[in-house]
């Protein structure tokens, strides 16, 4: 039997993920791009129903001789009125006929008032020609200026921009007089921040729409996987249990015969239990290689584990060693992932550890290690401390001890400097530690808490060196 092309593990895995994710990805920015596009065309169509409705009311003849006198006529009067009701009746930001300058001056010939300025107070209309001169920068005037300019008169021009007022989607067209004279720019905007957010909560919801055809996709899988993988799985096991309780009871070689559970998944798991099924034949003729076979087996899982707890156990100070703290930020961050996120993070970073070495031999340097860790390890009784290099230690706050997590900082660092103020002692039996704390806070990854008490520890390191330029030791 060789490898399989296709192994199924990896089969799951790179079919799921491309799945997923190109789903996902594909539907989030389709969504978001049509729904931009029909969206604009929206409001493109309810502008330009604005601006034509409105220009045909115009008498721009009258309008050019109110711009050249400075004086209202009757008709801007009505003008006036009208915009003023347009505003509200088709709820617009703002509406107004004006002249763009290239210099960022924008000359207002009418401009609306809306009801909920009126209400605040604002009753006045503005004076024609009024110049708005720090309103609009030369950059914002731009577009008005290039549709001002434009040689087609017909067309409506739309620009989206972003003032003092907040962001804006415009049309403007040119008012040209009898006389082929451009008279003004007649303007309409409408607030963009309510259109942003409508596309945002339509893409929002299309994207949670994808990840429901993804869990139900997960469903379908979790179905397949029981079908062709987990219940023949528990089949080939309750055959195999099965011949195990018979191989341990049983001396003679023609009552040791494997109940074959006839799978037929065509796969690795099929693959398994003909192996198995092989393998019980070949069991009449080699029952005590079996019984020896079980025996290393055995003491090879006994060995396992014992290696495994040495493997998360610091050789040294016998605490938690770094694999163990990498479980355990795996552990953290699925609980994270899952909302359970009430812990903190205590960093301990002894000090004077390489003065003890350099001074009073490495002997004695662990001497101290072991000494630091070990009243550290009394401190928080039967909650793991964490080795995370020479002489750093990381302690996981949860539970009770997160709601003291304060006091208990202050009690660890008044022990740390009792032990290091005491000169009775040897000089490696007088401990000194930094600690740095940071409680996990919403939305923050593992990382970032650990970040934030690295930080807090290299700060109380840091004004702990101040306090304490040479670290003198007894003699």
């Amino acid at each position: 039997m060789g490898e399989y092309k296709r192994p199924l593990r990896r089969s799951l895995l790179l079919s799921c993920s491309i799945f997923v994710v190109l789903m996902c990805s594909v539907l989030a920015v389709q969504t978001y791009m049509s729904f931009s596009a029909w969206a604009y065309e929206q409001y493109n169509k309810s502008l330009t129903h604005v601006i034509t409705d409105l220009e045909h009311s115009i008498d721009v003849d009258d309008l050019q001789e109110c711009i050249r006198t400075k004086m209202q006529s009757p008709k801007f009067d009505e003008l006036q009125a009208r915009v003023n009701r347009y505003i509200d009746d088709h709820e617009l930001a703002y509406l107004y006929v004006s002249i763009p300058r290239p210099d960022g001056v924008m000359v207002s010939v009418c401009s609306a008032t809306s009801e909920a300025e009126r209400e605040a107070g604002d009753t006045e209309d503005w004076p024609i020609l009024y110049e708005m001169v720090d309103d609009y920068t030369e950059e914002s005037i731009q577009p008005y200026v290039r549709a001002w300019e434009s040689a087609d008169t017909s067309s409506i021009t739309f620009f989206e921009t972003d003032s003092e007022w907040g962001g804006c989607y415009t049309a403007c067209k040119p008012l040209v007089a009898s006389d082929g004279e451009k008279v003004a720019l007649l303007c309409a905007d409408l607030f963009t921040d309510s259109m942003h957010k409508e596309i945002t909560d339509y893409a929002l919801r299309s994207v949670a729409l994808s990840c429901a055809v993804g869990v139900a996709f997960v469903a379908l899988l979790l179905l397949w996987l029981h079908r062709d993988v987990t219940q023949p799985i528990l089949k080939l096991e309750r055959s195999a249990r099965g011949f195990a309780e018979k191989s341990r009871a049983l001396r003679d070689p023609s009552q040791l015969l494997f109940d074959d559970p006839h799978i037929t998944t065509q796969n690795e798991v099929e693959s398994l239990s003909d192996a198995i099924s092989q393998m019980s034949e070949d069991i009449h003729d080699y029952v005590e290689d079996i019984l020896q076979a079980e025996m290393r087996e055995q003491s090879a899982r006994e060995h396992a584990e014992g290696m495994s707890r040495l493997a998360y156990e610091d050789a040294l100070t016998h605490v938690r060693s770094k694999a163990a703290y990498t479980r355990k930020v795996e552990e953290l961050e699925g609980s994270i992932a899952e909302g359970q996120t009430e812990f903190a993070i205590l960093m301990i970073d002894l000090n004077n550890l390489k003065y003890v070495n350099d001074t009073f031999g490495h002997e004695n340097g662990d001497k101290y290690l072991l000494g630091a860790c070990g009243l550290i390890r009394g401190f928080f009784g039967n909650t793991p401390v964490y080795r995370i290099g020479g002489d750093e230690f990381v302690v996981v706050l949860q539970g009770e001890e997160y709601r003291r997590c304060g006091e208990l900082l202050r009690e660890l660092q008044a022990r740390f400097a009792a032990t290091q103020s005491n000169e009775a002692v040897q000089p490696w039996e007088r401990y000194s530690a930094a600690c740095g704390m940071a409680k996990h806070r919403y939305g923050e990854s593992y990382e970032d808490v650990f970040r934030r008490a690295d930080r807090t520890m290299y700060r109380n390191k840091a004004r702990m060196k101040k306090r304490i330029k040479d670290y003198v030791m007894p003699r």
